[in-house]
């Protein structure tokens, strides 16, 4: 039989730190905040790859993705903290099968809500080409 070696208490400290450190500075709200700063940057990016030559569009177009992955990770992070961040990492889940350009009024709408004094939940309509938007009462069935 062989036994494991203890982890140092140095790495187990470490990560326990972390760990504490993840539940505070506001929690959900914090990792929304530090996932918007991503989205921000990939709009920008996005936005200025519609202005340029497409070698250059391309390679921003790519880090602008890659931004919004880096979104993702921090908004399920806030949304398990803080449910009502749900829209938020919801709509990042959404960038492999629908283009940047159908998601930004989602995306904004969603960290106009985290980055406010006075975060309420965002009434966000569907942003896929096609689809209604949220049903309101006389245009539910059986009404």
């Amino acid at each position: 039989m062989t036994r494991r070696a203890a982890a140092p208490p140095l790495a187990v400290a470490v990560v326990v730190a972390g760990l504490l450190a993840g539940g505070c500075g506001g929690g959900g709200l914090g990792l929304a905040r530090q996932a918007c700063s991503h989205v921000d940057l990939s709009l920008r990016l996005y936005e200025r790859s519609l202005h340029e030559a497409s070698k250059q569009a391309a390679a921003d177009q790519y880090r602008a993705t890659v931004q919004l992955q880096d979104a993702l990770q921090l908004a399920a992070q806030a949304n398990s903290a803080d449910p009502q961040y749900n829209p938020l990492m919801t709509t990042l889940q959404e960038i492999g099968r629908i283009g940047e350009g159908h998601l930004v009024v989602a995306l904004r709408a969603s960290c106009n809500l985290a980055n406010s004094t006075n975060p309420q939940p965002p009434v966000i309509t569907s942003t896929v080409p096609g689809q209604p938007s949220v049903p309101t009462p006389s245009t539910l069935p059986g009404q």
